[in-house]
Parts: structure tokens; sequence; C-alpha cells
């Protein structure tokens, strides 16, 4: 299923019982095909130029010091930007010597995704295995890679023979970029001091402007992963660069971004690595600094180039680069889409006429899975009394629903009184509780309140998806770090929160007054990393009145194909889909969770996105308008002075003829009326070229 010619990582199969990450991993010194080279001065750098041709990788070591930098078509897009990291008593951030400067290989990345954005990558990347030492006659090898959508790096170690373990740290590694006359853009997630579940806002609320390159997060520990900026090449023209993680094995913590440092004399920004903190999972679970030992590397860090936010958004690295899959049988995963009660009636969990309320509209809607929330073990019926778990699953199975079932990953890692919990830590008990789900028939799991991106938390986390796969559960994840790769190496993972999601409707605060414009940012940043469980389609006017919606029902129906999840979990009322038209329970019924190809078309995050995407013969197209013009700073829309904020109508358009359909077509459009009139409007246009005029925060769905 997965053929990637790298010979860097053993393949670890669940089914047959991995062992530890750490203890699975083997490294040769020079692996595969790229041998070190005679001894050098070191005086030229060392170039990697993707089989394309039109990237390109350098390497320098001025002074000791490792740098690299990216070109695309020979245009300098990346430039002299921090490598290097210091353990404890070794340091391979300066003073280096080069030994050796392999030679460039050609590896073949084939692999398919069961849930994603593409059903299949097949493509080649160069690859170069860089060798240094340090002052201590310590070795380090530098692996570069390129390909025609950017540029990969990752630190390889081999094993020092002395059985010690040791500290990372810190990491000089870091992404420079050139700072344009206007600032340019950058679109992060401020990392949540103590407890990091990547959701946070992209635009502070309270200046509410696109914050530029270099400025400050509103949180003192920086930025999470990706990070999607807006630069300048040195030709002066306008660039895009989505930087992020992948190939995160449990052997090293998820990193993140320290504040950004502005050169304002050279005109450039740096972003280097941060590590986790010590008081994150509640200061359990070890140090914030990785602890390695044996032979041991890196994840990949990856910067994907282009010249517009749409075509960055199409790559594929995050899955390129992934470890290969894991599952020796795929054939039981499923992704598909699932009724979500808790959304809109957070009690529903614990009482089995309301659950029975969203089984019947998933069998009504044909979608194959129902999630179960948090407290279903605490679940009765109208009588007062307690209903098993057995009696939940055969009422989900009388109607062809299967079920996912929601867990506390705590532990001592966190506080969520949520339950049920402590059934994710101890592994005989973890095993135990997933037999019993899959003898019962239950599909899923969902594990929640990770919240921190500690090393041995990222190790345990993958346990558990590991042991999911072992008695073919699927699972998704919440309060999490975003997946690193995990889109290929686990299958059965079909979505991941991290990110803003649809819950947010459902506080008490006005925070549904940022969703739209969040969208446009997040389907092109958090998304393109992996899959992500949004919630999607509420019809209804609120949740909560505190918190009514502002988006258009077109808007909100363009989310099913905007954001990707292979778990798209429905979130609204039974009647809120029930009682819309045919045309729409119908699109609401068959569009797809996994696509066999996805281009984005325009995007300009903070504004707008249309994308398509295709499985089968029939393609997707949908956009949405976020454009938001005034955002109320505080968060009490009962307050004399809280006015709701306001959008701008936008008209956005398609080209069939970019997806490879020349002649014009039928096609149905789901839209807005008008401009000004946000009411759903179902058309058929005979054409090639689409336009549709959104009202605020509006957008439009069309199927051909």
């Amino acid at each position: 299923m997965n053929h990637e010619n790298s010979g860097q990582i053993s393949r670890r199969t669940v089914v047959a019982g991995a062992a530890t990450a750490a203890a699975a991993l083997t490294i040769p010194l020079a692996a595969g095909s790229a041998q070190a080279a005679p001894a050098t001065d070191g005086a030229g750098p060392v170039v990697v130029v993707s089989p394309c041709g039109e990237v390109r990788v350098t390497l320098r070591l001025d002074s000791g010091i490792p740098t690299y930098a990216v070109a695309v078509g020979g245009v300098e897009v990346v430039p002299s930007s921090p490598l290097g990291l210091t353990l404890e008593d070794a340091d391979f951030a300066g003073r280096l010597t080069l030994t050796g400067r392999g030679r460039p290989r050609t590896v073949d990345v084939d692999y398919e995704l069961l849930q994603g954005k593409v059903s299949r990558v097949r493509k080649q990347m160069t690859e170069r295995v860089v060798s240094v030492r340090n002052v201590k006659g310590l070795p380090m090898e530098i692996v570069l890679r390129a390909d025609s959508e950017g540029a990969a790096f990752r630190y390889r170690f081999p094993d020092r023979g002395d059985g010690a373990t040791h500290t990372v740290v810190g990491e000089t590694t870091g992404l420079t970029l050139n700072v344009p006359a206007d600032g340019g853009a950058q679109f992060t997630l401020p990392y949540t001091v103590q407890k990091p579940k990547y959701q946070e806002w992209y635009i502070p609320r309270d200046q509410h402007k696109i914050p530029a390159l270099g400025d400050a997060t509103a949180s003192p520990r920086g930025a999470s992963f990706p990070l999607l900026a807006r630069t300048t090449g040195r030709d002066g023209q306008e660039w895009w660069v989505l930087a992020s993680e992948s190939g995160m094995d449990g052997t090293y913590a998820a990193c993140h971004l320290a504040q950004p440092v502005l050169d304002e004399a050279a005109g450039r920004v740096t972003y280097t690595i941060a590590f986790p903190y010590d008081d994150e999972a509640l200061g359990t679970l070890g140090p914030g600094t990785p602890r390695v030992s044996g032979a041991w590397q890196t994840p990949w860090r990856f910067v994907a180039v282009a010249r517009t936010a749409a075509q960055v958004a199409n790559t594929t690295l995050a899955t390129d680069l992934g470890v290969p899959c894991a599952l020796d049988d795929t054939s039981w995963v499923r992704p598909g889409a699932a009724t979500f009660s808790w959304m809109m009636d957070h009690a529903s969990p614990r009482s089995l006429e309301q659950t029975i309320r969203w089984f019947d509209l998933g069998k009504e809607m044909g979608w194959p899975y129902a999630l179960v929330d948090a407290r279903w073990d605490q679940m009765t019926d109208a009588a007062g009394n307690r209903v098993p778990l057995e009696r939940i699953v055969a009422e989900a199975d009388r109607r062809g629903v299967k079920l996912f079932l929601w867990h506390n990953s705590g532990g001592a890692n966190n506080t969520g009184t949520g339950t049920p919990r402590d059934l994710m830590v101890d592994a005989a008990t973890r095993r135990a509780h997933f037999k019993k789900l899959r003898d019962l028939g239950v599909a899923g799991v969902k594990v929640d309140m990770w919240e921190a991106d500690k090393q041995q938390l990222i190790a345990w986390q993958r346990e558990v998806i590991e042991d999911a796969g072992r008695y073919r559960l699927h699972i998704v994840l919440h309060n999490c770090t975003i997946p690193r790769g995990w889109d290929r190496t686990y299958p059965h993972l079909l979505g991941v929160e991290a990110g803003i999601a649809s819950e947010h409707y459902s506080n008490t605060k006005a925070l549904a007054d940022q969703i739209p414009e969040q969208t446009t940012i997040a389907a092109i940043s958090r998304n393109i990393v992996g899959a992500f469980d949004y919630g999607t389609t509420l019809l209804s006017p609120y949740a909560l009145p505190q918190s009514p919606r502002h988006t258009s029902d077109a808007h909100e129906l363009a989310q099913t194909v905007v954001y990707q999840s292979g778990f798209n979990g429905f979130a609204d009322t039974p009647e809120a889909y029930l009682t819309q038209s045919p045309e729409v329970r119908e699109l609401l019924s068959t569009v797809p969770v996994a696509w066999d190809e996805t281009r984005f078309l325009a995007a300009d995050p903070g504004s707008h996105v249309v994308v398509a995407r295709r499985k089968g013969n029939t393609w997707y197209i949908a956009g949405v308008n976020g454009k938001t013009l005034t955002m109320p700073t505080g968060l009490d829309t009962s307050a004399p002075d809280y006015t709701p904020p306001t959008g701008e109508a936008q008209q956005l358009t398609f080209d069939l003829r970019d997806l490879g359909i020349h002649s014009p077509v039928t096609l149905q459009l789901f839209a807005d009326t008008s401009a000004t009139d946000p009411t759903l409007r179902l058309t058929t246009p005979n054409a090639s070229r689409i336009a549709v005029d959104t009202a605020p925060f509006g957008g439009f769905i069309a199927v051909v």
C-alpha cells in the first residue's frame, strides 16, 4: 500500500503488536544510497534540486554555523535560515565541520489515503544526506529533501553507544522570511498557556487586523504550527509559504514556534522552533524538552512554497513526509458522516430518548455513524433507569447506524469531569475496553482532552491510536495537537479537532462573531496538514441565543466541502436537517468525506476561499465569504455597546475548464439568492464559468 524507498524507519504494524516507537527506530548513519562523500573543507554550499528542477534547497556551513535557503524557479523565497540543535552535553548549532556532502538520490513517494484531500499520491523527491561533526567529534546528519512543492529537512543521529538518555535543550531551527513593504501577512494560532489545544483565533479580536510578519502573538509562548505567511521573494513579487511538521513518530515532542524575531534593518523576520513547557499536562508526563537515546531523529520540518495562497494550499507535503501506513489490513476502515447531538443539546448523551432522536436522523439521512458524546456511561431512560451500553448499541443497530463513543483521555493530564475517563491510560485496561467495544460492534471512539504537546503524551496518544487499530476501531481526537503526517500513518484516524470548531457556537460568549473569517484561514492552513473535525452545517439560527451564527445557509452547506474530515459530524438538530428541501437533504446525504482529488481555485485568507473536490466523476465546488469589516471588541452580546460584526458582499467565481471540463455543463448550484439576500436558492446554470454573488458571510456549493 505504501512505497517510500527512504530506508529510514522500519515499518511498524499495529495488528501484529508494535513495540514502542523508540525501539522500532532503526537509523543507519548514512541511510539508503546517500553515501557519505569524502570529507571536505566546507567551502562550498550543498545543493538539492527537486526532480522537476524548479525547487532548490541550499545548505551552507559558514564559520561552522549551518543555514538553509529555498529558491523556486531561480527566485530565492526563503533566505538564509538557521539550522541546528543543542543537547545538554553537545552543541550542534555552531562550530560544525562538514564531513560528508552526500549524493543526491531520488525518493519515490507512493501511497494511498483512505481519507484526505486526495486518494493517491505518486511523486518523487530528491534527497541528500549531509554529514557534520561538532567540536567533540560527535556526528549529526542533516537530511534535505526538495520536490515540486517545497523543501523539508530533519536531523538524524546515530547511536552513541553510551546507553544514556540525553536532553535536547533547544533548537535554533528556524524559518526566515522577507517582510514586504506592506508588512505581509502572518496566520498562526497563539500557543495556549498550559493547555495547548490549538483553539485560538488567527486574527486578534481587539485590533481586528491581519497580523503582519513579525507581529507578536497573543500568547507569550509563541504560535502553533502550521504557519501560513505572505512574504516576498528576491524578485520583489508576492509569495506564500506554509510551514509545519510531519513524520512524528512518538520519539520527540510536538514543537511550536517561539515569538517571531523581527530585524527591521534587514527587512526580515525569523521564526524558530520551541518546545512544550513543563507545566503542560498539569505538570505530569515529564519535562517539555525532548529526551532521546540510541539512534534518533527529529520530525520533518517542511516549507511549502507557491505564488498564491490557493496554490500553497494544494500541497500534500504533510502526508508525503508522514510515516507509512501502520495497518496491515485497512479493508475495515470506512470514513463517513455522523450525527452529533452534543452541540445542540449537551445533555442528550445522558438521555436514551434524546439520543435515539439523532439515531433516527442518521437513518433518515443515510449517515453511517452517530457520535454519542460525554457521559454516555451515565445514560438513563425516561423512567430513570441506567441504560447499559449494550442497549445503546442495539438501538443504533436497529436503525442501521454504528456508534462512536466519547472518552476522556485522562489520566493525570487533565482535570476534566467528563466520563468515562481513566480507561485510556493503562494499556491493559484500554485494550480490554477496546476489545469489548469491538465485540459489541461499536465503530469507533472519540478521545478528548489531551491538552499537551509533551513527548510522553504524543507517544501515549500514538499508543491509543494504535490500540484502536488493533481492535478495528476508528478514532477521532479532540483538544489535542494537529495531525503531523498521521492521516497517512493511521488511516483509521478519521478526524482531529485542533482548531476553532463549530462547538464555539454553543458558548455563552459571542465567539461565533469570528467564525466566518476563521474558516477562510483554517481551510487553507489548519486543514492542509490533516483532517479537521469541525462539525459542519449549522442551519438553525443559533445553538445559544447569546451566540447566533452570522453565516448564510449556503455558507454552512459549503463547509461540507471547504473543510475535509473523514468523520464529518453534522452538528445541528434533527429538525434542522429533516425540514430542508429534498435537494438539500440529498446533498447532505451524499456529499463525500474522502476525496480523490482536491484543487483550491481561489484563496484570500480572512476574505474568501473557493475549493473543488472530486469523488469519482463528480466535482463539488464550494466557496465561502468570510470578509469581515467590523468586529465588536466585547464578548457580551447583552452589553449596551455590542453590535454584531458586519461583512461585505463578494462575487466568487470558478471556471470548470480549470478542472478539465471544457464544455459547458448543467450543474446544481446552492447559493445565496443575491448579494443582499442570504436566503438559500437552488439554480441549475449551464456554463463553464460561474460567477456567484455571495451575501456578507455567504457562500455557495455546486455539484457537477
